[in-house]
């Protein structure tokens, strides 16, 4: 015990008045003066003090009552910094207002990448391969840009022409290999695909277009697609039982990140709502792109439709969800309309998600 606490506790003992059968309390009393302490004030500061000396424990509350230093208080006092504070109500409260929890998308499957911290925001069926219909043609733009260069001359030949649909091009003109690609990605042209895969193919082995399909899929391969199997450049069904090309949510999210971020000039034209492209030879081609949707996804990075009836609805988008904060969002077996609903539906909740953290 210190030396002020022997004197406290010594001048409160000597107050201490003698028993008597009535005590009176006159004005002396009640006149201490007024450089000592009152006697009530001193036998409660006696009274604490025992019980801290003999107490054996001295509590938070305790002590903060006694503490001055403005540091010190708050720390008396419990914050709370998890769910596990809160409780199980508030938790639950709290995932009721996530992003992403009452959503309802007519996709098969979808999958929704925060390529800058690498984690899933949303997963429906994510891993299932399922027809891919022309977001085959990202893997044919990729594994053309790596083997041909920016101004290689692709021929469209009889072969291009044959595939199924139209857009414009004409047997015999020729495209740089740029070009055709901003080309084939914008209108989902399957002639200007395959003009790409045979003209790519053929710097690698005299099988063409076949070769190309065999490049891809090793492509798929040596960037983790395992879920992913390419048939043809097109990613037209074969038959009515046969697609062209099997992936998975999961695996075109992640392809369409490789290109972000590896590749981003190959999707340049995607974002834009129609252009007119040159051949070599000077004529041009007004074309449109086959996502109608692109001025509803705000900072849209790149796009591919795709649609057959094996396939359903099919897209995939990279979006700039601000900040620099790059979002894929990929769906696979919608509906020929609702594949843009479904994927405006994930890109607010994505927006929403990014603007709460």
């Amino acid at each position: 015990m210190t030396e002020e606490l022997q004197n406290d506790t010594t001048e409160a003992e000597e107050m201490v008045m003698p028993q008597a059968d009535h005590v009176f309390i006159t004005d002396e009393t009640e006149s201490i003066d007024s450089g000592k302490i009152p006697v009530w004030q001193q036998l409660s500061l006696l009274a604490v003090l025992l019980f801290l000396l003999l107490g054996g424990v001295i509590t938070p509350k305790v002590v903060a009552l006694f503490q001055t230093d403005a540091e010190a208080i708050p720390a008396a006092v419990p914050i709370l910094q998890s769910e596990a504070d809160l409780g199980p109500q508030a938790s639950n409260t709290q995932s009721a207002r996530e992003p992403f929890a009452d959503i309802t998308i007519r996709a098969e499957a979808a999958f929704v990448w925060d390529i800058q911290n690498q984690r899933a925001l949303y997963k429906k069926n994510e891993q299932k391969p399922l027809p891919l219909a022309s977001v085959t043609k990202l893997m044919t733009a990729l594994v053309a840009y790596e083997i041909l260069e920016e101004q290689d001359l692709v021929a469209i030949e009889d072969e291009a022409i044959r595939q199924y649909g139209n857009s414009g091009l004409i047997q015999g003109e020729t495209f740089e290999r740029l070009a055709l690609t901003d080309l084939m990605l914008m209108s989902s042209s399957n002639d200007g695909a395959y003009a790409l895969a045979a003209a790519a193919g053929n710097t690698l082995s005299t099988n063409g277009a076949n070769s190309f399909v065999y490049a891809m899929n090793i492509r798929a391969q040596e960037l983790g697609l395992y879920n992913t199997s390419f048939k043809n450049p097109t990613g037209l069904d074969i038959s009515q039982t046969e697609s062209g090309a099997e992936g998975s949510a999961k695996d075109m999210a992640f392809l369409m990140e490789h290109i972000v971020t590896q590749k981003p000039d190959i999707l340049t034209y995607t974002t834009q709502n129609d252009a007119r492209v040159y051949s070599a030879d000077g004529t041009y081609h007004d074309t449109q792109n086959t996502n109608y949707y692109i001025n509803q996804i705000p900072g849209l990075i790149g796009s591919k439709t795709g649609y057959t009836d094996l396939a359903g609805g099919n897209l995939v988008v990279a979006f700039d969800a601000g900040l620099n904060r790059p979002i894929v969002v990929a769906v696979l077996g919608s509906t020929r309309n609702e594949r843009f609903t479904d994927v405006i539906t994930l890109v607010e909740e994505a927006q929403k998600l990014v603007t709460q953290n």
